[in-house]
């Protein structure tokens, strides 16, 4: 997917609710076409039972653009699609498809639903894969599972000039000047990728000897980005490795994830700059000194997860989505690291209530 997916939930933010219904619609196209389109056919009647007589002629509007734009408008190659669609004085109509898988839903509400899209972001989140030869390099810069730039540095062959105008020693000398020049050159492309254009992770893959060569000249910031290596065939394609890599990138986003709440805990259990819960986590995004929300992807109250991702998206606060995390499911299910504690003057204080 080219277009940026913050962009685009920043857009659906900004929609304003009227009396409208606004469908949210998500896919995965991974099942045969005749079993979603069932299940989104008895989700959209389940809807439509429970709209009121004034609401149903802009509801089939939408829910016929939304059916329309399955049956005629999918790539074979997607997995999934986002569909918002609203009938009506202000109509919307936004499809999004994505290399990745969306779990199935179908939502009827006065506002766009953006959780699935944002989960989609932190699960996915762009990262830059090397496929790095003898030869050549080929440098992929992914989102949300789909290849957004590629970029390819060949080495320039030497070898018919032994024999002819240098010795051996000399080629051997020239050679590996060259091939540091070569791994110098992919470092500066990476670099520019990583550091200007919003990609969180390196994945580096090929040949043992050059994958080994190029990270042990990566610096430390690079490093620092750096998932893992692995022994790949280019000669297979490259589709295989990207499947692997989004594989690896999704893995280590679980981790960090998981790491987050570790920090969250910490932080609430030593008095730091953190709250826990949706009422503290909403007055925190609302206040204005929130730096972080961190909330759980198995959550039950979805209204609630909605508003919270809503109030950060609005705020440009990170969001961190958490899947199977225990601790964060006692914590209420969602946190908030914040910038600062605010002030509360001793009239205000829950404290000073109950005296």
């Amino acid at each position: 997917m080219k277009n940026d997916l913050k962009q685009l939930v920043t857009q659906l933010v900004e929609v304003e609710g009227n009396s409208s219904p606004l469908i949210s619609c998500f896919v995965n196209l991974t099942t045969p076409q005749s079993d979603y389109l069932a299940e989104i056919e008895t989700q959209a009647r389940g809807a439509f039972r429970s709209l009121a007589k004034d609401r149903l002629d802009d509801f089939e509007d939408a829910y016929s653009e939304v059916k329309d734009y399955l049956k005629n408008s999918l790539d074979q190659s997607s997995r999934s699609v986002a569909i918002y669609a609203r009938g009506g004085e202000s109509p919307v109509l936004l499809p999004l498809q994505f290399k990745v898988s969306l779990q199935t839903a179908f939502i009827v509400d006065t506002l766009p639903h953006i959780y699935p899209l944002v989960e989609l972001k932190d699960t996915y989140d762009r990262f830059v894969v090397v496929i790095t030869t003898e030869s050549e390099a080929r440098i992929l810069e992914t989102a949300i599972g789909a290849v957004t730039a590629e970029l390819i540095a060949t080495r320039p062959e030497l070898r018919q000039r032994v024999g002819r105008e240098w010795t051996r020693e000399h080629y051997k000398n020239h050679k590996r000047q060259r091939e540091e020049q070569f791994i110098k050159e992919k470092i500066g492309i990476i670099d520019e990728l990583l550091s200007r254009r919003g990609n969180n992770h390196l994945i580096v893959a090929g040949s043992p000897k050059m994958a080994n060569r190029l990270t042990n000249a990566l610096p430390s910031r690079l490093k620092d980005k750096l998932i893992c290596t692995f022994t790949s065939n280019p000669n297979g394609g490259v589709d295989p490795i990207i499947l692997e890599s989004i594989r690896l990138a999704t893995e280590a986003e679980n981790k960090e994830s998981h790491d987050r709440v570790a920090l969250l805990e910490s932080a609430l259990l030593s008095g730091g700059l953190a709250v826990a819960g949706f009422d503290a986590c909403r007055d925190a995004l609302a206040g204005g000194y929130a730096d972080m929300l961190v909330i759980d992807q198995d959550c039950e109250d979805t209204e609630a997860r909605e508003e919270l991702v809503r109030l950060a998206t609005r705020s440009g606060v990170l969001i961190e989505t958490v899947r199977d995390s225990e601790r964060l499911a006692r914590l209420s299910g969602a946190g908030c690291f914040l910038r600062y504690r605010p002030t509360v003057s001793y009239s205000e204080s829950p404290l000073a209530a109950a005296v």
